[in-house]
């Protein structure tokens, strides 16, 4: 009927097709439910995709089959950025590390730091942030420029949910302090900021 009438014909919808279909709810909740479903329906891609591979000899892998299964660090932080507003914190943290050891990609690096620093775990922490350090040639100059926000927030974090003598005997035991993590020690010392012991 719409090529009848002069009108070409798409499919796409128009604005007044998308104002006629119903409606859940309010127009933002909507889109709430709709970006929850495009992450899982992305999420459910990525592990259906990891399982057929997962249960292929290598024998039976073809070429294609090998450039299908490599990854992009790009589309490893994509997976964990999905898993992560899934809250599947097992994929998040497994997406990070196959985006770090790609590349020692420095976005990784934080969001493992990140992600450490908020369920509690001290070492992996501080390793991550010495990782993400490592990734700028700035912090390889002495004496070193100021941290960065990322690496100072997660290191206070430690401090104030495990106190500072917990988290720099962490250090001691992983070794010598990167010197930039060494000044948030000191600036915390300085500022007395001890944090609570558990």
């Amino acid at each position: 009927a719409g090529a009848a009438e002069g009108k070409p014909k798409t499919d796409l919808p128009t604005a007044g097709e998308l104002g006629k279909r119903k409606r859940v709810c309010k127009p933002w909740l909507d889109f709430v439910f709709h970006a929850l479903y495009e992450d899982l329906k992305a999420y459910y891609v990525w592990l259906s995709e990891e399982e057929r591979f997962a249960n292929m000899e290598p024998d039976e892998l073809t070429e294609e089959d090998m450039d299908q299964q490599a990854v992009s660090v790009e589309e490893w932080l994509l997976r964990a950025g999905i898993a992560r507003r899934l809250q599947n914190l097992s994929d998040v943290e497994r997406a990070l590390r196959a985006a770090a050891d790609a590349t020692n990609s420095p976005r990784a690096w934080a969001g493992l730091m990140e992600l450490y620093a908020e369920e509690g775990c001290i070492k992996e922490t501080l390793v991550a942030a010495h990782e993400f350090l490592d990734c700028f040639p700035a912090y390889k100059d002495i004496p070193p420029p100021t941290a960065p926000l990322q690496v100072r927030k997660a290191i206070f974090e430690l401090v104030s949910s495990n106190g500072l003598q917990q988290v720099r005997d962490a250090q001691d035991a992983i070794g010598v302090a990167h010197p930039a993590i060494n000044d948030v020690f000191h600036f915390t010392v300085r500022s007395r900021i001890h944090g609570f012991a558990n």
